[in-house]
C-alpha cells in the first residue's frame, strides 16, 4: 500500500521544521561577517580556561586544553568554533559532559545542535596548539593573535565583539619566566618544571589575549608595581634606560586617567620586550609587547629617537582605553582604535619634550606617510569594507596610522578641544568593556556639537585619496578663492587652510575655513607678488602653485625662520616634484644646500630622507657618480662642525646611506674602526649597520669586517640576527640566490624584522641589476605571505623588494604581474600599487618612455 501525503501537511511540517531549527551560516574558512553576526546574537557570558604545556625543546609540539563556557540565547542548528590549524590537532571534544567525535572542517570545529542546550554550555577540547601565531625560539616564545590569529593556536570564537574572560595556566620549564594579561596567582614546582596559574582577565577580545614565556630577565618599578620582561644582556644599558621607561609609562597612564576621567581599566600593567618583534608594539591589556630596540635605546640615541620611544609607549598605553576598554565591533573599524592611540600619543608626549616643536613633529610624523599612499593608485578610504576576518590584516597601513590622526585633529579643531573631549568621555563611559562602531562614536560626539558631521564624514572617512586644492586671484576684486575637491570627484573636504600673500609691502596671512561646498574666499589688501599655499602645512592634500611661485619657494625655503613653514614648503615642493613640476637636479641642489643650513632635527631627518630618495631612485647611476663626492662632502663637513647631537646623528645616518666614493667608503671603514667619530657615540647596532654597508660596497677586506663584527657581538639574539642576514650580503650571487630561495619556506620567515632587513639588502641599488630577477618570484609569493605572516609583513615585503628600484625592467615586472593576476585580492593589489608608486614615477623620470 502506497502512502499518500497531502500538500497541506507537507507545508505545515516544513514550517514546524523551520521554526525549530534556524538556518546556520555556511561553513567557510575564516570568520565571515555573517557568521560573526550570528554568533554575537547567540553567545553570552563567554569564558575560556586554557592550559598550555610548553616543552623544553622548541621543535616539540605544545599540548593544550581548553574549557569554553558560555550561555546560548538561542540554539543554532550548527555552532562553529574557529580553529585554523590542522584538523588532526584536535584530539578530543567533550560537549556538556558527552564525548563526541571531533568534526573539524574548513577551519572550524563543528558542534551539532543536539549537543547544545539553552543557557550554560561547557565545551572541553584537548588539542595540539597550532604554531602560526606562536613565535618560538630555543629560549623563549610569545603569542601574537592580532587580528584574528588566536584560532591558529587554540579553538576560540575569534571575533572582536565576543569579549570573554580568559584564565590561563602554563606548564613550562622551571627556570622560565612567563607573563600574560592576568596576574600570576600561584606557581607549583614539579621537578624541573612548574605550572603558573594566572588570574582571570577583565572581558577582552580574542586578539588582545597573549602570553610570553622563556628565559627573560625582569625588573619591577617599586612605585607602580609594573614589571618589565626583557632579553637584553647588557645590564648597564638596561639600567641606564630603566628609570625613563617606567617614568614614560607612569606619565602616560596618569595623563589618560585625567583626560578620560576613567582610572586605568585593567588589573595590572606589565610589558615584555622581544628582540625580533614584528611590530613596534602590541597593546595586550596587562601585557604589552614591544620590540626591544625601540624601548632600550643606545647612549647615542638622538632626541628624535627618544621622542619615538615616548610616542610608542604613549600609543600602546592609550590603547588600554581606546581599543581595549572600548573595542571596535568589526575590524573594518580597526582604524578607530589606532587613530586615538596615535592622536592621544601626540598629546601625551608634548609636555615631556618642551624643546621640541610639536606642531612640526605632528606634521612630519603623519602627513608625508599619508600622502605617500593617497597619491598612489592604491589609495583607499580610512574605513574599508571587510567581509571576512581572514582579510583583516590587509586593512592596516599608513592611512590608519598617519591619515586618521590628521582627520581626528581636523575634527577636534572643528568641534573645539573641550567639546571633543566630552564626546570621547561619553563614548568611553557608554561602551566600557564592550564594543562600538564609528557611528557610535559620531553619535557621542554629536551630542557636544551643533555641527552636521555627515559631509565631513563622507569626505574624510568614506572617500579615498586626497583633495586637490587650487587657488585663483581676482586682481580687480582683490579676492583670493580656494577650491578644495577630491582628486577624482567634486566632493568638498572640510578643513582649515592658511595662505600667505606676499606683496611689495610685506606679507599677509589668510586663514580660510573650507566648508562642505569645497570653496572659500578671502579679501586681499594688495596685489600679490607671490602666494604661499598651505602655510605651515596644516591643510591636507595637494596644494597647487604656479611655476613662478615654486621657484620662489625653492629660493626662500632656506632663509625662512619658522621651521613649521619650512616643513610645509618642503612637503609641497616634494609633491610638485613627483608631479614633474620641478627638475630633479634643481630639487637636489636645494636639498643639499638646505642640509648645510637646517637647524631643526625633525626637518633634517625629512630632508636627508628625500635626498636619499632622489639620490638612489631618481638619479641615473652615472649622475649619481658625478654628484656623490659633492654630496658626501656637504654632509660630512656639516656633521664635523655641528654641535647639536640630534642634528649630528641625522647627518651621520645620511652619510652612511649615500657614501659611495672611494673616500666615502674609506670613511665608513674608519667609522667602523672608531678611527673617526666626529663626536658621535657609535653603538653596537651602528657598527653592525656599518659592516653591512661596507659589505654592500665590497670594500677590500669586508669579509673580515663582517666576521669580526659577528665575533664581537655577545648578545645571542643579535648574533643570531647577524648570522641570518650574512648570506644576503655575500658577494657570491649563488649564495644570495640560495638565500632568497630559502625565504619561500615559512619556517625561514619566522623572524620578520630580520627577513625584511635581509630583503632590503638583497635589493639595495648597488646590487639592483643583479637582484631585480627576484621581483617576479617575490610577487608570486604575495598571497601566501598574506596567509602565513603577520599583518604588516606583506607591505613590508613589497617595500623592501621594490622600494629603491628605478629601472623600466623592474616596473615592467610589476605591471606584468598585475596584468596576469587580475583576480588578485583588492587589498593586495592596493598594497602593490602603493609600494610600486615610486618605482613607476622613477622609471619614467630616469628612462622616459
Amino acid at each position: 500500500m502506497r502512502r499518500i501525503t497531502h500538500p497541506v501537511f507537507l507545508f505545515f511540517g516544513l514550517a514546524l521544521l523551520l521554526i525549530g531549527c534556524k538556518r546556520s551560516t555556511p561553513v567557510e574558512p575564516g570568520t565571515s561577517l555573517e557568521l560573526a553576526r550570528e554568533r554575537k546574537t547567540e553567545i553570552q557570558n563567554l569564558k575560556y580556561h586554557l592550559l598550555f604545556h610548553i616543552p623544553d625543546q622548541s621543535k616539540d609540539p605544545i599540548k593544550g586544553e581548553a574549557e569554553i563556557i558560555f550561555d546560548l540565547a538561542s540554539i543554532p542548528s550548527l555552532l562553529q568554533l574557529d580553529f585554523k590549524a590542522d584538523s588532526s590537532n584536535i584530539r578530543t571534544v567533550t560537549v556538556n559532559g558527552e564525548i563526541t567525535d571531533p568534526k573539524v572542517t574548513r577551519e572550524h570545529v563543528l558542534i551539532e545542535r543536539g549537543q547544545l542546550r539553552s543557557n550554560e554550555n561547557i565545551i572541553r577540547i584537548e588539542f595540539t596548539a597550532g604554531e602560526a601565531a606562536l613565535n618560538r625560539s630555543a629560549e623563549y616564545l610569545y603569542a601574537l593573535f592580532v587580528p584574528s590569529r588566536a584560532s591558529t593556536c587554540f579553538p576560540v570564537f575569534d571575533q572582536p565583539d565576543l569579549k570573554a574572560v580568559y584564565s590561563l595556566a602554563l606548564d613550562l620549564p622551571e627556570i622560565w619566566e612567563a607573563v600574560t594579561n592576568g596576574k600570576a596567582l600561584s606557581s607549583q614546582k614539579d621537578g624541573d618544571r612548574k605550572t603558573i596559574t594566572f588570574q582571570d582577565t577583565k572581558p577582552i577580545s580574542s586578539y588582545q589575549f597573549a602570553f610570553a614565556a622563556g628565559l627573560f630577565r625582569k625588573a619591577t618599578d617599586a612605585g607602580s608595581g609594573m614589571t618589565m620582561y626583557y632579553r637584553e644582556t647588557d645590564t648597564a644599558k638596561v639600567s641606564r634606560n630603566l628609570p625613563k621607561i617606567f617614568e614614560l609609562h607612569r606619565q602616560s597612564i596618569q595623563w589618560l586617567e585625567q583626560y578620560t576621567g576613567i582610572p586605568y581599566p585593567f588589573d595590572k600593567f606589565d610589558f615584555a620586550l622581544m628582540p625580533a618583534f614584528q611590530f613596534g608594539g602590541m597593546e595586550h591589556p596587562g601585557a604589552i609587547f614591544y620590540r626591544e630596540s625601540s624601548i632600550i635605546l643606545d647612549p647615542s640615541a638622538s632626541v628624535n629617537d627618544e621622542l619615538r620611544r615616548a610616542s610608542l609607549i604613549a600609543h600602546e598605553t592609550a590603547h588600554m582605553w581606546f581599543g581595549n576598554l572600548v573595542t571596535m565591533e568589526w575590524f573594518n573599524d580597526v582604524w578607530l582604535k589606532e587613530v586615538f592611540a596615535n592622536f592621544m600619543a601626540a598629546k601625551i608626549v608634548n609636555p615631556g619634550f618642551p624643546a621640541i616643536n610639536h606642531e612640526l613633529r605632528f606634521l612630519m610624523a603623519h602627513y608625508p606617510a599619508a600622502l605617500e599612499i593617497d597619491r598612489s593608485a592604491g589609495k583607499h578610504p580610512i574605513q574599508q569594507p571587510l567581509d571576512n576576518l581572514r582579510n583583516a590584516g590587509s586593512i592596516y597601513g599608513a592611512i590608519i596610522y598617519q591619515k586618521a590622526p590628521i582627520m581626528m585633529r581636523n575634527l577636534e579643531s572643528l568641534m573645539g578641544e573641550e567639546n571633543f573631549r566630552k564626546g570621547l568621555q561619553d563614548y568611553l563611559h557608554t561602551y566600557s568593556y564592550g564594543n562600538a562602531t564609528w557611528d557610535d562614536l559620531v553619535n557621542s560626539l554629536s551630542k557636544h556639537t551643533p555641527l552636521d558631521l555627515s559631509a565631513w564624514n563622507k569626505a574624510w572617512i568614506k572617500t579615498g585619496g586626497m583633495p586637490e586644492v587650487h587657488y585663483t586671484f581676482d586682481k580687480q576684486g582683490k579676492k583670493l578663492t580656494i577650491e578644495n575637491y577630491g582628486d577624482s570627484s567634486r566632493t568638498g573636504w572640510p578643513q582649515t587652510v592658511s595662505y600667505d600673500v606676499y606683496t611689495t609691502e610685506g606679507h599677509e596671512s589668510h586663514e580660510l575655513n573650507i566648508g562642505n561646498s569645497g570653496m572659500a574666499e578671502s579679501e586681499v589688501d594688495q596685489t600679490p607678488v607671490h602666494i604661499l599655499p598651505n602655510r605651515g602645512g596644516r591643510g591636507y592634500g595637494f596644494f597647487s602653485a604656479s611655476p613662478g611661485d615654486l621657484e620662489w619657494m625653492l629660493q626662500m625655503v632656506r632663509t625662512e625662520e619658522d621651521a613649521l613653514v619650512r616643513a610645509g614648503i618642503w612637503i609641497n615642493l616634494w609633491e610638485h616634484f613627483l608631479r614633474k613640476s620641478i627638475p630633479t637636479d634643481r630639487l637636489m641642489d636645494e636639498a643639499i644646500a638646505s642640509v648645510t643650513a637646517e637647524s631643526d632635527p625633525i626637518l633634517m631627518e625629512y630632508l636627508t630622507d628625500k635626498i636619499s630618495k632622489i639620490y638612489w631612485q631618481f638619479m641615473k647611476p652615472e649622475d649619481r657618480g658625478l654628484i656623490s663626492a659633492h654630496l658626501e662632502d656637504a654632509i660630512f663637513e656639516r656633521m664635523a662642525i655641528e654641535k647639536d647631537p640630534s642634528l649630528k646623528r641625522a647627518l651621520y645616518r645620511a652619510y652612511v646611506d649615500v657614501a659611495i666614493s672611494k673616500q666615502g667608503v674609506v670613511n665608513l671603514i674608519k667609522f667602523w674602526n672608531n678611527q673617526i667619530t666626529l663626536g658621535i657615540e657609535l653603538s653596537e647596532r651602528d657598527h653592525i649597520q656599518l659592516a653591512y654597508e661596507i659589505a654592500l660596497r665590497q670594500a677590500e677586506g669586508y669579509e673580515k669586517i663582517l666576521q669580526q663584527q659577528l665575533e664581537q657581538v655577545k648578545n645571542p639574539d643579535r648574533k643570531a640576527e647577524i648570522s641570518f642576514i650574512l648570506p644576503a650580503l655575500s658577494a657570491d650571487q649563488q649564495v644570495r640566490d640560495r638565500f632568497f630561495e630559502s625565504l619561500r619556506k615559512k619556517e625561514n620567515r619566522t623572524r620578520e624584522p630580520w627577513v625584511l632587513q635581509a630583503v632590503r639588502l638583497l635589493h639595495h641599488p648597488l646590487r639592483g641589476n643583479l637582484s631585480e630577477k627576484y621581483i617576479p618570484e617575490s610577487l608570486q609569493m604575495l598571497e601566501e605571505l598574506k596567509r602565513t605572516q603577520d599583518i604588516f609583513f606583506p607591505k613590508g615585503w613589497l617595500d623592501a623588494t621594490l622600494g629603491e628600484y628605478q629601472s623600466t625592467t623592474a616596473a615592467k615586472y610589476v605591471r606584468d604581474y598585475l596584468q596576469q593576476n587580475k583576480a588578485l585580492s583588492a587589498d593586495l593589489r592596493n598594497k602593490l600599487l602603493q609600494s610600486s608608486d615610486m618605482l613607476f614615477r622613477a622609471s619614467l623620470a630616469v628612462s622616459p618612455e
